[in-house]
């Protein structure tokens, strides 16, 4: 257990900030730091976030149904969402290589933001240690993507100005 919350503090904060702090210096500040921090956290906190989750979801539907605290009979579900997640977060670990796809790829943090909320919908007091793990980092998704608009709309046109 306590391997999965150190894997999901590592790809929510760790492992994307030393990767754009590493490219910061390394470019010498040749890009903006928010479009750095937006490539590094759509990568990491959804691509590989996502990948890694649809990967266990298909090889182990029994670790996502513990966190849900659901029966064997949902392994073939948790199986097909799986399939899900390692689509969506595919294409946020691509955008990594194609800026292009970065908008597209905020697809799997607004996933990620929805499946947060239903973890609150279904109440504080009914989530274990796992469920709240997968919550916080559901919701730091959502935070990501809601930045990433917020920056495009608002701060990065009037920085190109």
């Amino acid at each position: 257990m306590m391997g999965y919350f150190i894997y999901i503090v590592a790809t929510m904060f760790v492992v994307p900030l030393l990767s754009v702090t590493g490219e910061f210096f390394y470019r010498s500040s040749r890009i903006r730091f928010l479009d750095l921090s937006w490539k590094w956290f759509i990568f990491w906190a959804i691509g590989i976030r996502l990948i890694s989750a649809g990967l266990n979801q298909v090889i182990n539907p029994a670790f996502t149904a513990s966190i849900l605290q659901l029966n064997d009979s949902a392994h073939f579900v948790i199986r097909e969402l799986g399939f899900a997640n390692l689509l969506m977060g595919g294409l946020a670990g691509l955008s990594l290589f194609f800026p292009s796809l970065r908008s597209a790829a905020t697809l799997g943090g607004l996933y990620l933001g929805l499946a947060g909320l239903l973890h609150v919908i279904r109440g504080i007091e009914h989530v274990n240690f796992k469920e709240a793990t997968a919550l916080i980092s559901d919701l730091w998704g959502l935070l990501i993507v809601t930045g990433y608009y917020l920056d495009s709309l608002f701060l990065r046109n009037k920085a190109e100005k």
